[in-house]
């Protein structure tokens, strides 16, 4: 077999604190190395979270911080970029303004990702690192990844993805709504302490009956933590520290105000603003989820950004088993809203057959694929709140919904489809009807009309049709089911529904009963 050619990508991370590029060759997931790596400072968070603007001194500067970067890629004969960016741009009100400038001044085009993303993307890099290293496997991992805008929390249990919340707790967040006064103040650390469990709180409710082993802390500032703490390791280490351990040293620090922990520790007062609060924030979550354990990981947002570059590209096997853990999820969110399982897998499987044989022909890629599975697990969950108007429910409790590794567009997309796949997509009359935007109608209405034909086959919620093969013939889409009950309801709903079908595929679906007995139950 002739070997994959090494390929040379640069990985740029425009983030609140920090803008760093790496470059690394690789030839797939296990055969990388990093060829270069820098950073700087830049003070985009403090700017977007004080004035809700990125300044023209901050914008010029990462031009020309970028620039650099861009002369040193050339010099490594990178074939290919990724460039993305974080909490501050995405904040940034003139965020076109600042990203046009990037593109004009330096060539480069920067992906602007969510939060649910941008979670995922440390996520996907953290897991990976902990089955190399064997640890977590099927014990219950709480993975805790704050940024200078954000909070992510993850519950993993048996490499399944059982919990999930996004907060916007970040540490730079934190400083900013205290004033130096306040921070100087004995009593900032109770103040503090109060406000973050305040935040952080309804993560109790729902882990409280979960058993946490290992407790997972990644993030800017776990360095700096790991030298107050006294283990001043390799930063591309995994560090283990005994849960015991971090409470005796956040019981020493606590009574402490900021000038006591900057003596004391011999740290910047930057870097105390910052990383008391984040030390804070570990042991309130600690006090909600014991864990025997707690586990500091070196991976970064960056380091992220390689692994699904990489996979996107050259492991689709691997996309597959990332796409399972996030699938996971959503079950567990169809779980919290008593779905039907039985149902929503036999939907799954129906709507998957007819979108495979469809999806050449009309433009459906595997991401597409990957939303209408979301959708057809969680068109139902709004019975859980109301029967008559389900699907509106549905919209809701789906928008409602942290969905780790789905973007705000993928989530919206999937909520259109539960909706749509019960309701008329152009009924302009109805002012209940969630607006869908003019680029997304196509997309919206194939995979609504895929998902309203594959309830209907299995309107009875009794999973009757055992197989069911789909065959494109000339104008028609021939669904070849074999049953050994009555499809009666199955055949009138089929047939109530296939008008929405045919005009947005222009394909007439046809239902054939073939093989099974006549004789129906």
């Amino acid at each position: 077999m002739k070997r994959k050619k090494l390929k040379t990508l640069a990985l740029i991370h425009i983030g609140s604190e920090m803008i760093s590029l790496q470059i690394a060759e690789y030839r797939d997931l296990d055969k990388i190395k990093v060829l270069e790596e820098a950073s700087h400072k830049v003070r985009l968070g403090e700017e977007t979270f004080k004035n809700k603007r990125i300044s023209l001194a901050t914008a010029n500067e990462v031009c020309e911080l970028l620039k650099g970067f861009r002369r040193l890629c050339t010099d490594y004969g990178v074939e290919e970029y990724c460039v993305q960016a974080t909490t501050a741009v995405r904040e940034a009100e003139n965020q076109l303004y600042f990203l046009d400038q990037i593109f004009v001044k330096t060539g480069l085009i920067v992906d602007v990702v969510d939060m649910p993303r941008e979670i995922y993307t440390k996520y996907a890099s953290i897991q990976r690192s902990l089955h190399k290293a064997e640890i977590g496997t099927g014990s219950g991992v709480l993975l805790v990844d704050i940024s200078s805008g954000g909070l992510g929390i993850t519950y993993v249990r048996d490499r399944k993805i059982k919990y999930q919340q996004n907060l916007h707790i970040g540490i730079i967040r934190i400083k900013e709504d205290f004033g130096r006064t306040q921070k100087s103040s004995m009593h900032f650390s109770k103040a503090l302490t109060e406000y973050i469990a305040s935040t952080v709180g309804p993560v109790r409710e729902a882990l409280e009956k979960e058993e946490v082993n290992y407790f997972v802390l990644s993030g800017a500032e776990t360095e700096l933590v790991l030298k107050m703490l006294g283990r001043n390791s390799d930063k591309d280490l995994v560090e283990r520290i005994p849960a015991d351990d971090f409470i005796t040293f956040y019981d020493k620090i606590r009574s402490m105000n900021l000038t006591q922990i900057i003596k004391i520790f011999a740290i910047e007062e930057t870097s105390a603003e910052i990383i008391f609060p984040t030390i804070v924030l570990y042991q309130q979550l600690l006090a909600l989820v014991p864990a025997k354990e707690v586990i500091v990981m070196p991976n970064r947002f960056i380091d992220g950004m390689r692994l699904m570059h990489i996979a996107n590209n050259d492991n689709t096997a691997y996309v597959s088993f990332l796409q399972g853990e996030l699938l996971s999820l959503v079950h567990c969110i169809g779980e919290r809203y008593k779905y039907d399982y039985k149902h929503v897998r036999q939907v799954e499987v129906l709507a998957l057959a007819m979108f495979d044989k469809l999806s050449k022909k009309h433009g459906l890629d595997e991401h597409i694929r990957f939303l209408l599975r979301a959708a057809c697990i969680l068109h139902d969950i709004g019975k859980y709140i109301c029967l008559r108007s389900h699907a509106l429910y549905s919209y809701q409790l789906i928008m409602a919904s942290d969905m780790l590794g789905f973007s705000d567009h993928d989530k919206k997309i999937i909520a259109l489809a539960a909706y749509y796949h019960s309701h008329v997509l152009f009924d302009h009359q109805n002012e209940e009807n969630p607006k869908v935007e003019r680029s997304d109608i196509p997309l919206v209405a194939k995979l609504s009309a895929i998902l309203r034909l594959a309830d209907a086959l299995d309107r009875s919620y009794q999973q009757k049709i055992e197989q069911c093969k789909v065959v494109a013939k000339g104008n028609e889409l021939l669904f070849q089911a074999f049953s050994r009950k009555d499809l009666t309801l199955e055949e009138w709903t089929f047939n109530n529904k296939k008008n929405f079908f045919i005009e947005v595929f222009g394909l007439v679906p046809i239902l054939e009963r073939v093989g099974g007995t006549n004789n129906y139950d």
